[in-house]
């Protein structure tokens, strides 16, 4: 069973990701010639396994293909939307610490 969920277009953006309320979402935002990055999955997979009783919900999805993520089309670098409620924050670059620190705030978690 995979983690992460492939938002592959428009439709499923608008249900997956800006209609949810309540739950901490996690986008891998990346490009069509690279795929997901990844080095961030096991910091992403530990996330869900000591968190996975929390509303938390992990995505992929190709920037080139959705009008959402239009403006992030090109650049090779890794970027993570950590999202809740429409309130985003964005991790350029795989800085594990910083997104683990981003995800664990949005999901109310104190270390």
């Amino acid at each position: 069973m995979a983690f992460q969920v492939a938002i592959t277009d428009n439709d499923a953006w608008t249900e997956e990701i800006e209609k949810v309320r309540g739950a901490t979402l996690v986008v891998d935002v990346h490009q069509n010639w690279t795929g997901p990055c990844v080095a961030a999955q096991s910091t992403l997979k530990k996330i869900v396994f000591d968190h996975g009783d929390k509303p938390l919900k992990m995505f992929t999805a190709d920037a080139s293909k959705l009008t959402a993520l239009h403006d992030y089309a090109g650049p090779c670098e890794p970027l993570f939307m950590v999202i809740k409620d429409n309130d985003r924050v964005e991790i350029k670059g795989l800085d594990a610490p910083k997104l683990r620190a981003a995800i664990l705030e949005k999901l109310g978690v104190k270390e």
